[in-house]
């Protein structure tokens, strides 16, 4: 996918923020644009096609609007021929902490885009994929574990777990990530807010002892960070699970059940 068409996707999923202030706007434009992730989600057939997806940390939402954004290009024209087609019948379900991140993701998506609610004790349903993007490391390394031991009891057969964080082995590039991150806690007044690093290869042996195989990639192109991407699927062997019944509302990424613009916009950030 060329830049040009890129940036037009990027606009596109940006624009249902619009109503919500100039900030969460341009939050969503430089997020979708900088952060390599996203059109590595999209350039690659990573995610399923049908059934549904859980943004576990989701913050206002931008994976679903850029899942919806791509659908919505797909289905009219300039869509690459070198990409796969983007997911057209996945519903997507966020779960956020944040009332504020909550109020814009469901100002800008809909009611029913997200859920409030903390990762370690929200019920999941049954899905077929689960995002996890630069979550994780607000946890200690017993709720991290916990966490993605109800991520691989929440999977279906072949279901697959998109999971980044930064890697603590990483050298000086770990070391801004890391200072980075401190920064923004404070600019949000969490200077003292604990953060949980591991190197990568610590995360992959944590996702294998939970029954996933897994594929690492690095994931900071163009960015000065040490951020690793775990694409975990569930393994042949029998994991130890324990049931969950909570259901969250959906939200279809299909343009045809896409919500009305609202009539109440969140204010800004």
């Amino acid at each position: 996918m060329s830049n040009s068409v890129f940036r037009e996707l990027v606009a596109a999923a940006a624009h249902p923020y619009r109503p919500c202030g100039r900030h969460a706007w341009h939050f969503a434009k430089g997020k979708l644009g900088g952060d390599p992730v996203f059109r590595h989600l999209l350039s690659h057939p990573l995610l399923p096609t049908r059934g549904c997806l859980l943004d576990l940390g989701c913050g206002q939402g931008v994976l679903t609007a850029l899942l919806r954004a791509a659908s919505d290009r797909h289905a009219g024209s300039g869509w690459p021929a070198e990409w796969p087609a983007p997911p057209s019948a996945l519903a997507t379900r966020g779960v956020e902490l944040s009332p504020k991140r909550v109020r814009i993701a469901r100002a800008a998506l809909g009611e029913d885009a997200v859920t409030q609610g903390d990762i370690r004790d929200t019920a999941l349903p049954r899905c077929d994929a689960i995002v996890i993007l630069d979550v994780l490391l607000y946890l200690d390394r017993d709720e991290q574990a916990a966490v993605l031991a109800r991520c691989a009891e929440a999977l279906n057969p072949d279901g697959v777990l998109i999971l980044r964080e930064a890697d603590a082995d990483g050298g000086l590039p770990f070391q801004i990530t890391r200072w980075a991150e401190r920064l923004a806690c404070a600019a949000r007044g969490r200077w003292s807010q604990p953060l949980t690093y591991r190197p990568a290869a610590d995360w992959s042996d944590l996702l294998g002892s939970i029954g996933f195989e897994t594929e690492t990639l690095p994931m900071s192109q163009g960015t000065p960070f040490a951020n690793t991407l775990f694409i975990a699927r569930r393994s042949k062997s029998p994991v130890q699970i324990c049931p969950s019944s909570h259901e969250f509302a959906s939200a279809s990424i299909l343009s045809t059940m896409k919500p009305q613009p609202p009539t109440n916009p969140a204010q800004n950030l």
